[in-house]
């Protein structure tokens, strides 16, 4: 009887669960039919993000983003807003944010040879990586796809997307870089914990950001407004660094000169199906990110 009763709460329990909220589905505005779109997506190995577009097109990455897309509270109407998108990988949120009206702006490094690697002295030049730019503009500039950045340029041809893309460290964000320019969002995804330096990051991040930005990054602790600020070294892997408090959080964006910073919510990033390399390693796992709202 009290195994019956123990699968009969259990069987109600999960008839009275919520159901998840359905992936978002970006919307295709490309020409191409589903063999040249899953030829097109074959040409890059490495997807951070999955896209799922609205006429049942998807390529599958290591994280569903749509799926969460409400936690990150960006303004449903984004008409003619101005959007930088630092470290854009394959591109999930620049569509995003487009398909929203933005005009958008990405920045992701060159390679591993921007990559703040642990005991490495330094930046090495660009050439002990790649021999040749990976493309190069009309306006002669050459690009240089990071590891995860080529999925972008898959979606930017095959889309026809207008999101401009720059090459730079995020400790070379400036004003000066973008031609003068500001933005009214700035955007960082899950990009502090892979930087030596937080609060210059972040600093350089300020100087380009017009009213609001928005970043998510692991935390430890349970949230706590008496607790002294701290952080943790990270030691997993070579490209992982700090992971703050609450206190230390908030410390990071008020160091870099922000007026105000709220880091209360927090973003689910949802495995979908993650790379594995030939030793059957995957970076992919579900997370709880903190993300922080801040302010000029």
């Amino acid at each position: 009887m009290r195994f019956a009763s123990v699968t009969k709460a259990l069987f109600e329990a999960k008839a009275h669960r919520l159901p998840e909220p359905p992936t978002h589905r970006l919307h295709f505005t490309g020409t191409c039919g589903a063999g040249e779109f899953a030829a097109r997506c074959a040409t890059h190995s490495f997807w951070y993000h999955s896209f799922y577009f609205d006429n049942g097109f998807e390529v599958r990455g290591d994280y569903d983003i749509g799926r969460d897309l409400a936690s990150y509270g960006f303004p449903k109407d984004m008409s003619g807003m101005s959007v930088l998108d630092i470290g854009t990988g394959s591109g999930w949120f620049a569509t995003y944010f487009e398909q929203r009206g933005a005009v958008v702006t990405t920045v992701d490094a060159r390679g591993y040879c921007d990559f703040d690697v642990f005991g490495r002295p330094g930046y090495p030049d660009v050439r002990t990586e790649k021999s040749n730019p990976d493309r190069v503009l009309p306006d002669g500039r050459p690009i240089y796809y990071s590891p995860v950045s080529g999925g972008f340029w898959v979606m930017k041809d095959m889309l026809g997307l207008r999101a401009e893309y720059i090459n730079a460290r995020v400790y070379d964000l400036s004003p000066a870089l973008f031609g003068g320019r500001t933005f009214d969002l700035v955007f960082m995804g899950a990009l502090l914990v892979h930087l030596r330096d937080p609060i210059g990051a972040l600093m350089a991040a300020r100087s380009v950001c017009r009213q609001r930005l928005i970043a998510t990054t692991v935390r430890h602790g349970i949230p706590d407004a008496e607790e002294p600020p701290a952080m943790m070294a990270l030691s997993g892997d070579s490209i992982s660094w700090w992971s703050p408090n609450q206190a230390c959080l908030l410390r990071w964006f008020r160091a870099a000169g922000f007026a105000r910073a709220d880091a209360d919510g927090t973003v689910p990033l949802t495995v979908d199906k993650p790379y594995v390399d030939e030793r059957g390693n995957t970076s992919g796992v579900n997370q709880i990110l903190a993300r922080v709202d801040a302010y000029v």
